[in-house]
């Protein structure tokens, strides 16, 4: 009996350090190799600038970053310098860019509706297809930029200076121009309806 009993004891402990090893070996230790079950997904940092929602980084330096789909919803990115930087199809809704340098980066098919934009520069920037709508703009440069199919529905532009860009079927319906300037822009099939162009220079009547 006490060896049958010594036999079980012996047993029950084998199997609770097994029980043991295989909850140790499920926790993960960033060893995304040893355990692809448990794959921890690294953070994306630039310059000091983890790049998540909400993210704190004004005056951030993510010149030429590459930021393809990634989503800054609500990040403070106030005077950061984006120069070439490639945001195709990423989400900045509600973020605040307020200042930011874009001088040639691709926004094509980006998602920043509510986003803040005052003073901010587009200067040689793909803003095509790009989703606009209830952001502020007002103060900022448009210029040499692509924003051809871009929906800019119900934003503001109060001060704002369009100058020589490719405006073609963007959508800019009640926005509001007050102030604003257009020079040598392709307005094709552009929409403008029941925006207010009080004080705009280069607005024209039938655009109205």
């Amino acid at each position: 009996m006490k060896q049958t009993a010594a036999l079980l004891l012996r047993r029950a402990a084998v199997m609770l350090a097994a029980l043991a090893s295989v909850t140790v070996s499920a926790q993960p230790t960033g060893d995304v190799g040893a355990h692809p079950a448990n794959e921890v997904i690294e953070t994306l940092v630039i310059n000091g600038c983890p790049i998540w929602t909400y993210t704190r980084c004004p005056g951030a330096d993510l010149r030429h970053a590459n930021l393809v789909g990634r989503n800054l919803a609500g990040a403070d990115l106030r005077g950061a310098d984006l120069t070439r930087a490639d945001l195709r199809g990423a989400n900045l809704a509600a973020a605040n860019l307020e200042g930011a340098n874009l001088t040639g980066a691709r926004l094509s098919k980006a998602t920043a509706a509510n986003t803040d934009f005052k003073k901010a520069r587009f200067v040689g920037a793909d803003l095509e297809g790009a989703r606009l709508m209830r952001s502020d703009f007002s103060g900022a440069l448009f210029e040499g930029s692509n924003l051809e199919l871009a929906r800019f529905n119900h934003a503001w532009f109060v001060g704002t200076r369009f100058i020589s860009n490719d405006l073609q079927e963007a959508k800019l319906a009640a926005t509001n121009l007050k102030d604003a300037v257009f020079e040598g822009n392709f307005v094709r099939y552009t929409l403008f309806h029941e925006s207010n162009m009080e004080g705009c220079q280069g607005c024209k009547k039938e655009w109205e």
